[in-house]
């Protein structure tokens, strides 16, 4: 089995981006795990359901959560995933068209997309999604199994919190703190903290 051999867990579309992302970026895709089959060339034969994920990674594979964050239902299989999974067999998974500052802390299962930023001395948890073309600016924390959308920025001094959602295309200003669980709307212009659980909404943004 190759050191870099992938197993991609899930089969929808963002299973597909992050197969493709990590094929350019070097790794050997060795199949998908799902709950049922998908016939996909991009992420690989069906290789079983999640109960099938400790024999395939103890035959050395690292796995990378090809789950967005469509549905609760998925959300909450990230989460658990990453609650039982071993972070040593979770793969940071970079686009080569990404940038990342080499002073950024990507902790494993961290995911960012073609033209995707990560900034200096920003810190990621483990599981974080950078989709494409989002900006997480320097020193923003984003807590862990938070999914930064397509076109949403970060900028400087950001605290995000873990099972998070910032939408696609919003903006959150500088030094906030945005809680754990808690939803930024697309396009949403985040201008004064977010509680933890709570939806935020609009430009301004108008927590819910």
């Amino acid at each position: 089995m190759p050191e870099n051999a992938l197993v991609i867990i899930g089969s929808g579309g963002h299973a597909c981006v992050l197969a493709e992302a990590a094929a350019l970026g070097g790794w050997q895709i060795a199949g998908h795990v799902a709950p049922q089959a998908a016939d996909d060339p991009l992420i690989g034969p069906w290789l079983g359901d999640d109960g099938s994920l400790p024999g395939l990674l103890a035959q050395g594979m690292s796995c990378a959560l090809g789950l967005g964050f469509v549905s609760a239902q998925t959300a909450t299989r990230r989460a658990s995933l990453l609650e039982t999974l071993d972070p040593a067999c979770l793969a940071v998974v970079l686009h080569p068209g990404a940038s990342v500052a080499p002073s950024a802390e990507l902790a494993p299962g961290c995911f960012a997309a073609a033209h995707a930023t990560i900034g200096t001395r920003a810190t990621l948890g483990e599981g974080v999604i950078v989709n494409t073309g989002a900006v997480v600016e320097h020193h923003n924390t984003v807590g862990a199994n938070t999914h930064v959308a397509t076109g949403a920025r970060l900028t400087g001094g950001v605290t995000v919190g873990r099972d998070v959602l910032i939408g696609a295309g919003s903006v959150v200003r500088q030094g906030l703190h945005i809680g754990d669980g808690a939803i930024i709307g697309a396009g949403c212009v985040v201008l004064n903290d977010v509680p933890a659980g709570a939806t935020c909404l609009g430009n301004p943004g108008k927590v819910l």
